[in-house]
């Protein structure tokens, strides 16, 4: 009997390291495949902001909407840096689980109303290490029409997912955000504008 239960159990213990051992591969392949086009997207966004600044279009300063380039069927608002982790990513106009496999999202506001929240997954090619930066890190935004925003980080915090939606009216000028591994809180960056 003990020699059964035995065997059940180690059984069972291989089949939980086999499944920990998929979930480690299939990870690293979302993560390269977001890395692979972001990259390829990136590009392509930082092509299009070169564009439009040498074609010196001036924007409508009363004009809350940012502007949208298309590039391979979504809409892109600009490129996000943040040097400390090393990351340029293109960032979508809009969000859905599916634009967030692909590079970080919009998820509210805009730059020209100094509220804008950007949404990304946990992939280390994207908002992986997000809970890495200081208060006092660097972070750009460049947006379509070729200006660039400079903000500081102010605070990075952990929240309930429950709570995700307060972010709206923070009154913060950007905020970065991702879940944890796991996704049992969210990681929170604020950021404000640096003259």
């Amino acid at each position: 009997m003990k020699r059964k239960i035995a065997i059940t159990l180690m059984s069972a213990g291989i089949i939980l390291i086999g499944f920990a051992a998929a979930l480690l591969v299939y990870n690293n392949y979302e993560n390269q495949k977001a890395q692979e086009s972001s990259d390829k997207i990136a590009e392509s966004v930082r092509v299009a902001i070169a564009e439009r600044e040498t074609a010196e279009i001036t924007a409508d300063p009363f004009d809350e909407e940012m502007t949208v380039k298309e590039i391979d069927g979504y809409g892109y608002i600009g490129y996000l840096s943040v040097p400390e982790l090393d990351i340029d990513l293109p960032v979508m106009s809009e969000w859905d689980y599916g634009r967030l496999k692909i590079s970080p999202c919009r998820y509210y506001g805009s730059t020209k109303t100094d509220n804008l929240v950007v949404a990304a997954h946990n992939y280390r090619a994207h908002f992986g290490y997000l809970g890495n930066l200081k208060p006092g890190d660097t972070v750009v935004f460049t947006d379509m029409d070729a200006v660039r925003h400079n903000y500081k980080v102010d605070s990075v915090e952990l929240l309930m997912p429950t709570d995700v939606d307060k972010v709206k009216e923070a009154g913060d000028d950007l905020i970065l955000y991702t879940c944890t591994y796991g996704g049992e809180k969210r990681i929170i960056v604020r950021c404000n504008y640096v003259e």
